[in-house]
């Protein structure tokens, strides 16, 4: 066997749990499938698979390996598939992103893609961690923030606006601040994973300014912190389109608005910047048009080609 017949012959043995039913899918002998199997861990010099008469095991360093060449051989065989058959979106589409966007615009517009293209397969995970996509076998996410991870593969999406908001009525409690200064009287609502912690940096003259608000609700859900922003409980920093809504209706209302807030970065992970599966790119053409709708948000310039 080549390296890339011992490569898929690593990957039946851990999907079939058994080195004799991994032969039998490839059509090989079994001494010859011991042989490959104890090839390819010289090659990469480590112990992958543990035997015994019963069972094989997995070692740490035979799942890390699985992990990565299960991608490299998906990667792989969509190559061939996209060459025969005209480059059309296929396999299965692994999403992940962050709930409250994802429910409100991903969700929608990944429904809105399996119409488009019946035979690719969805998956969308929401959840508001980050996730490795090679450990997780996922195609693309989209993440919310700034990201310092030299690691990843990004392509940035756009900024979303973000807005400093409270309700009329607590306003009327506490007063309505005319400087940053003056937040420092007031109560905060914000989500409990912002890195900065009770730090809040608004644009100013000739610069920003950073002020430390007290927390009175804490919560890791948007749409729970909205509900405490209606609810009276504080001022919070939210991006426009969680409010958008109170904002027309007057359930909340923009506090400090001549100290604008820095804008939210959206942008698009990926696994490897070397082949990105046509599923993925055609996702990212549909959702890129579905943002340019979303209230506050404000697209990047295309990429060169």
């Amino acid at each position: 066997m080549d390296a890339l017949q011992r490569l898929r012959l690593f990957g039946k043995v851990v999907e079939r749990g058994s080195l004799s039913r991994a032969a039998r899918d490839l059509g090989v002998g079994q001494p010859a499938a011991s042989k490959a199997l104890a090839a390819l861990e010289a090659d990469v010099g480590a112990r992958l698979v543990l035997r015994s008469t019963r069972r094989l095991t997995l070692t740490e360093a035979g799942r890390r390996y699985y992990e990565r060449s299960r991608q490299a051989l998906a990667v792989l065989d969509e190559a061939s598939a996209e060459l025969a058959d005209g480059d059309a979106p296929r396999g299965t589409l692994k999403l992940h992103g962050p709930v409250v966007l994802g429910e409100l615009f991903l969700g929608p517009a990944a429904v809105e893609f399996q119409r488009r293209h019946p035979q690719v397969r969805c998956e969308l995970t929401l959840l508001d961690s980050y996730v490795d996509l090679v450990a997780e076998g996922a195609d693309l996410s989209i993440r919310l923030g700034a990201i310092t991870d030299a690691s990843v593969v990004r392509r940035r999406l756009g900024t979303m606006e973000r807005l400093l908001v409270a309700a009329p009525g607590y306003l009327r409690r506490v007063g309505v601040p005319r400087r940053p200064a003056d937040l420092a009287a007031l109560r905060a609502v914000r989500f409990s994973g912002f890195p900065s912690g009770n730090a809040l940096t608004l644009g100013a003259p000739g610069g920003v300014t950073t002020v430390e608000l007290e927390p009175a609700f804490l919560s890791n859900n948007a749409l729970t912190l909205r509900q405490a922003l209606v609810g009276e409980l504080g001022v919070g920093l939210v991006p426009r389109w969680l409010v958008e809504d109170d904002l027309v209706a007057r359930r909340l209302v923009e506090v400090l608005p001549a100290f604008p807030p820095a804008p939210m970065e959206v942008s698009a992970v990926v696994p490897s910047a070397k082949f990105t599966p046509t599923r993925v790119r055609e996702f990212l053409r549909l959702m890129t048009k579905r943002l340019a709708r979303v209230p506050g948000m404000t697209l990047a310039p295309p990429a060169p080609t």
